[in-house]
């Protein structure tokens, strides 16, 4: 069996425009959690990270007991973990009867609403107010969503209420989406950032 470095790099993209094959080859040196600059902000990256450690997981536990096993079943293994992020804007959810597919814009519209829910959150206003159009727009958290596989990674940018315990706060909403993500769509959230821009 060759050394995880040794395997062949997937030709595919993600949406932020970076190679899969240096993030599997992360995730099989052990480094999914050694964050670049561009990985710390990307929601991509994080979710494909997530969902190739996760695909990782069986293999390493196998390497862990040192066997011998058979390139087929090798080449199995990185077959899966490579399909993971074939479509850069779509998680996908096999089962016996086929597989569903769920846009990234669904998990953002899905967190921005759950985050929104949570008390203490007062949120940005929307575009069209920012940018003095004196329109009065929603009022809605900013939402970034990335998508690989199984996994997703969501940021979430907002204010929260004046006088709240900010760590409390965001402890609240990481909960409140993971669950109703993980819910509603099936995947797995294995990133949840929030981002506190300002107090209102």
């Amino acid at each position: 069996m060759t050394g995880p470095t040794a395997l062949p790099a997937p030709e595919e993209r993600l949406a932020c425009g970076r190679w899969t094959g240096p993030l599997v080859e992360q995730v099989a040196e052990g480094r999914a959690r050694e964050l670049d600059e561009h990985q710390r902000t990307c929601p991509h990256c994080r979710a494909a990270l997530g969902e190739f450690e996760r695909l990782w997981g069986p293999v390493r536990a196998v390497a862990a007991d040192r066997p011998r096993a058979p390139v087929s079943v090798v080449e199995a293994a990185l077959r899966r973990v490579r399909t993971g992020s074939r479509e850069a804007e779509y998680g996908r959810l096999d089962s016996p009867l086929g597989h569903t597919r769920v846009a990234s814009r669904v998990v953002v519209a899905l967190a921005r609403h759950l985050a929104g829910q949570v008390p203490g959150v007062e949120v940005a206003l929307s575009g069209l107010a920012a940018e003095g159009h004196g329109v009065v727009g929603e009022v809605v958290p900013d939402v970034q969503a990335g998508v690989s596989g199984g996994s997703t990674a969501v940021q979430i940018t907002l204010a929260a209420a004046y006088g709240q315990d900010l760590q409390a706060l965001g402890e609240r909403i990481r909960s409140v989406v993971a669950r109703g993500v993980r819910e509603a769509t099936g995947l797995e959230p294995v990133d949840v950032t929030v981002l506190v821009d300002d107090v209102w």
